[in-house]
Parts: structure tokens; C-alpha cells; sequence
């Protein structure tokens, strides 16, 4: 929102010096647009002094666990979860967001716990798979009860530890999907409902994470699968960049690890078999779109004033010019020449730009 308030200033300044716009009205259409809040820094020791302040109470119920009998255990994880979840209620109801937002997710992490501890009681032996999945999800519905992001995050956590507790990485992909298919659309429709930057993240490598599971399923011995992904996710990232330019509270992060995530598949797809298992990779040609896709992303970050885009663009093109020299096995005199030209038709393309008419 900040960045879309200052375009619109500077936009207005403009239009009024072109006499498009009464200048009496300048100040009127920028008190419409709402200041984006920003996380100071009281606020962010408190939200990670609540989550450490949830830990610490957790790891003393369970130092002094062999002195509690089984009905106060059972007691004291039950009325620290009511406890906590009460307390985020009334913090609701008083209009307190930040301190409701510290208890809920204090109270997601004592419901989590809680879980695994009620199973030590009595002596339950449970699944641990379906542990992770209804703590993510009783965590999930505190957020959406108290609109809190912590909560939120919390839950996308846990159902990640479910889709990976008894699998290695990505198997066992063919017997059932992971819930954080479900999840993580969830998550990224809540970060930019509520405007969380740390939702935002954990909901955007979320989804990134499901991409990967699409990767893996499929048949990965050849490059098909990572450019139809690559090209999903490419518009995926232009979507949330056209969210990011309507003001859209960080969506520029999800455009940021988009991106990230586009250009990686493209990256890995270079090198598998393009027309068939016996068939080589993308090669040359490949090095040569991926500089230039590169390129694209550090030009368009540079436009777009996004400084994520505008790194991964640039540790992109390293990368490729890598890949490139590797593949031609170029000495240093070589070498130098290539750069000679990617410089000299980057500024050529700088130039052209500069001079075409607005």
C-alpha cells in the first residue's frame, strides 16, 4: 500500500503541473488512501516474546511432568489452551489485534503440544501423521476465529510436519496427496486479506512446496514437466504483480518468490532430456533464454522498484553466464568476449528503452 501511495503522489504532482487535476483536491485524494501499517519494532519483540513466553510454558509442564498426577496433567493442558484461547477472545472483543494475535497463536502452539502430550497420559498410541494434521488444522480455525496470522502460520506448519512425517521428501506421492495442497491457497488468500508479510512468506514457500509436489509425481526425466510449471508460476507471479501495482497489501511477496520460483524450474528444466529419455538437454539455447529471462527479471524488479526481484534476477544471470561457460568450455579470453557482448546488447536494450516514446 506504501508503494501505491507513493506512485500515486508522484502521479498527482504530474498530473497537476499538467493542469489535469486541481491542485486544492491533491491533498483530499491522498487522505483516501489508507497508510499501509508497518511492524515496529515493540511490536515484533512482543509477538516473539509471546511465542517464546507459549514454548517456555509448555517445556515447564513437561520438566515437571512425572510429578503431576494424570487429572491434573490432563488439567493443566486444558486450561492453559482454554486459557489462552479465552484471553484471545476478549482481546477480540476489546479490539486489541496485536495482543489477540499472540494469544491465538500461543494457544495454537498449546493445542499442538497438547495433543502429544494427552497421548503420553493414557497411554495413546496414535498416528503421528494425523497428530500434525489436527493440530494444523485446530489451528487454522483459531486463526480464522481471531483473524490471526500467527495462528495461521502456526497451522500451515504443522500440516507441512504432517505431509512429511513417514515419507522422505516427496515419497509415497502416488498412495495420497499432501493437505498442504489445500493449505496453502488458504494461507496466501488470508496473508493478503489480512496484510501479513510473515503469512505471506510461509504461505508463498507453501505453495512453492506444492509445485515441487507436482514436479515429483509426474514423470521427471524430462523437461516438459518443469517448463509447464515454470510457465504456471511465471503466471502466478505476474498476477501477483499486477495485485502489487493496485496497492494490494504484500502481494509483492508472493510476486518476489514466484518469480524465484519460475525461474529455478526453468533453470532445472535445461537440463533434463527434452524430446524423450535419450535425448539430450536444452543446451546452449537454453543458457541463452535463461540470460535473457534473467535479464527480463532484473530489468523488470528495477521498474517495479522490488528489490527481491531485482536479486534474483541478478544471482539468476550469474548462474546462467555460469552454465553457458561450462557448457562451451570457454578459456578466459573466450569467456571475456562473452561478457563483452551480453554487456554491449544490454546497454544497446537499455538505450532502445530509454528512447522510446511514452
Amino acid at each position: 500500500m506504501a508503494a501505491y501511495k507513493e506512485r500515486v503522489t508522484q502521479d498527482l504532482d504530474r498530473w497537476i503541473a499538467a493542469g489535469h487535476v486541481n491542485a486544492n483536491k491533491r491533498d483530499a485524494i491522498l487522505a483516501s488512501i489508507p497508510d499501509a501499517r508497518r511492524l515496529d519494532a515493540a511490536t515484533a519483540l512482543a509477538l516473539v516474546g509471546g511465542i517464546l513466553f507459549g514454548i517456555a510454558v509448555i517445556a515447564f509442564v513437561a520438566a515437571n511432568w512425572d510429578g503431576f498426577s494424570r487429572t491434573t496433567r490432563f488439567a493443566t493442558i486444558l486450561l492453559a489452551f482454554l486459557g489462552f484461547a479465552a484471553g484471545g477472545a476478549w482481546a477480540a472483543h476489546k479490539a486489541r489485534p496485536i495482543l489477540c494475535n499472540i494469544l491465538l497463536t500461543i494457544a495454537a502452539l498449546v493445542f499442538a503440544a497438547g495433543i502429544g502430550l494427552t497421548g503420553q497420559i493414557y497411554d495413546i498410541a496414535g498416528d503421528p501423521k494425523a497428530a500434525s494434521y489436527m493440530a494444523g488444522v485446530a489451528a487454522l480455525a483459531l486463526a480464522l476465529a481471531g483473524r490471526s496470522t500467527g495462528a495461521a502460520s502456526v497451522g500451515l506448519i504443522f500440516i507441512a510436519l504432517g505431509d512429511f512425517t513417514d515419507r522422505q521428501w516427496f515419497s509415497g506421492l502416488d498412495s495420497d496427496a499432501p493437505w498442504m495442497l489445500v493449505a496453502a491457497p488458504v494461507g496466501a488468500f488470508l496473508a493478503l486479506r489480512w496484510g501479513s508479510a510473515a503469512l505471506a512468506h510461509v504461505s508463498a514457500l507453501a505453495i512453492l512446496y506444492c509445485f515441487g509436489w507436482f514436479a515429483a509425481r509426474f514423470d521427471t526425466t524430462e523437461a516438459a514437466v518443469f517448463l509447464f510449471l515454470s510457465i504456471i508460476l511465471g503466471g502466478m507471479a505476474a498476477g501477483a504483480r499486477w495485485l502489487h501495482g493496485q496497492g494490494r497489501s504484500f502481494a509483492g511477496i508472493f510476486y518476489g518468490w514466484f518469480a524465484w520460483g519460475a525461474i529455478a524450474l526453468f533453470a532445472i528444466a535445461g537440463y533434463l532430456p527434452w524430446f524423450g529419455a535419450e535425448s539430450g538437454n536444452g543446451g546452449i539455447a537454453h543458457r541463452l533464454v535463461w540470460l535473457a529471462a534473467s535479464s527480463g527479471l532484473i530489468a523488470l524488479g528495477r521498474l517495479d522498484r522490488h528489490m527481491l526481484v531485482t536479486t534474483i534476477g541478478g544471482l539468476s544471470l550469474i548462474c546462467a553466464i555460469y552454465a553457458l561457460l561450462t557448457d562451451l568450455g570457454l578459456d578466459l579470453m573466450a569467456a571475456a568476449g562473452v561478457f563483452l557482448v551480453c554487456a554491449l546488447a544490454a546497454l544497446v536494450a537499455g538505450l532502445a528503452l530509454r528512447r522510446k516514446p511514452t
